[in-house]
C-alpha cells in the first residue's frame, strides 16, 4: 500500500506517491530515520512554499495579467518599519479603485530588499480594463513614490520561476530573521487555494512509466523516479494534462449545451425520414398511374 497525493490546476494534475515512512515499502526493511541538518531543512522549505505559491498563482491569474515592480524615488525610499504600512496603504486605494469600477481585486505581494538596501515590492495582479481606465493606469495613478513596471504573464501556465523569483528574497530575510512579515507574501482573500486529495492504494508498488487515463496525456518531462534521502523510500512526481481537443470539446459543450444524441433520438429521426420517403415514392406511382 503507498499513498497518492493528487492537486488539479485547471487542466492538469499534479500528482505524487510514496511509502509511509512509518511503514516502508513491500521488500524493502525500514530504515533508520536520519536527521535533517539546518541547510536541508531551509531547502525543503523553500522548495514546498515555492510549489504552494507557484500553485495558488496558476489558479488565479493568467495570461495577461501582470506581474508589477513598485519602485521608490531614492529620496522616498522607506525603511523596512515602513515598507509594510506603505504597501498596505496602497493596496487598500487600490482595492477602492476596482470596486469602484466594479472589479474585484485579486493580488500577491512581496516585499524585496536590493543589494543597496533599496526596498521594493512585486505584485501579481488580475488586469482589468474598460472604456474608462484600467489597471496600468490605475497604478500609475496612485503610485506617487516612484515608476512602476509592468510585464505580462505569458500563456504558459506554468509559473515556477515566477513564484521562486517571489520567494527567494523572503527566504533570505526569513533565514536572517530580517523578515517583516509574519508570511514571505501577502495574497488576497478571495484567491482560490490549491486542494490535495489524499488516498491509499491497495498496490504494492508503482509502475515507474505512470499512464494517463483515457483524454489525458503524461507530461513526460514531469517525471521524477526518485528516493527519499532521509527514509531510503522511493517516490514518484509526474504531472497529467487534459488534451486539447477534449478541452474543446467541453467549452463546447457548456457554451452551446449537451446535444440530444441519445439512441431514442437517434431511432426517431431514422424512422422520420424512413416515412417520408415512403410517402414520396407513394406519391411517384400514383402519379404515373394517372
Amino acid at each position: 500500500m503507498y499513498v497518492k497525493k493528487s492537486c488539479r490546476i485547471h487542466d492538469k494534475i499534479e500528482i505524487e506517491k510514496h511509502y509511509d515512512g512509518r511503514f516502508g515499502a513491500p521488500g524493502m526493511t525500514r530504515q533508520p530515520k536520519k536527521k535533517k541538518t539546518p541547510e536541508e531543512m531551509a531547502k525543503q522549505n523553500f522548495w514546498r512554499r515555492c510549489r504552494e505559491l507557484r500553485r495558488i498563482i496558476e489558479l488565479n491569474f493568467g495570461e495577461g495579467d501582470w506581474h508589477v515592480t513598485l519602485t521608490c524615488r531614492k529620496e522616498e525610499r522607506p525603511s523596512q518599519e515602513e515598507a509594510v504600512k506603505i504597501i498596505r496603504a496602497f493596496r487598500d486605494k487600490l482595492r477602492a479603485a476596482y470596486k469602484k469600477q466594479g472589479w474585484e481585486l485579486k493580488y500577491v505581494i512581496s516585499c524585496e530588499t536590493g543589494e543597496r538596501g533599496a526596498v521594493h515590492w512585486h505584485m501579481i495582479i488580475n488586469n482589468m480594463h474598460n472604456q474608462e481606465t484600467s489597471t496600468a493606469s490605475i497604478i500609475r495613478k496612485l503610485w506617487a513614490r516612484g515608476r512602476p513596471y509592468f510585464s505580462p504573464l505569458d500563456d504558459s501556465g506554468d509559473y515556477k520561476a515566477l513564484a521562486e523569483y517571489i520567494i527567494k528574497e523572503s527566504s533570505r530575510r526569513m533565514e536572517k530573521e530580517e523578515t517583516i512579515e509574519k508570511l514571505s507574501y501577502m495574497v488576497s482573500r478571495n484567491l482560490k487555494r490549491p486542494v490535495v486529495q489524499e488516498e491509499k492504494v491497495r498496490a504494492s508498488r508503482w509502475s515507474r512509466m505512470p499512464r494517463a487515463p483515457e483524454g489525458w496525456y503524461l507530461v513526460v518531462e514531469s517525471l521524477v523516479n526518485g528516493f527519499n534521502k532521509f527514509t531510503g523510500l522511493p517516490y514518484q512526481y509526474y504531472t497529467i494534462r487534459r488534451k486539447e481537443e477534449q478541452d474543446a470539446e467541453s467549452r463546447r459543450l457548456y457554451r452551446d449545451g449537451p446535444k440530444r444524441t441519445g439512441k431514442r433520438h437517434r431511432k426517431s429521426d431514422v424512422c422520420h425520414v424512413d416515412k417520408v420517403k415512403k410517402r414520396n415514392r407513394e406519391r411517384k406511382q400514383k402519379n404515373s398511374r394517372i
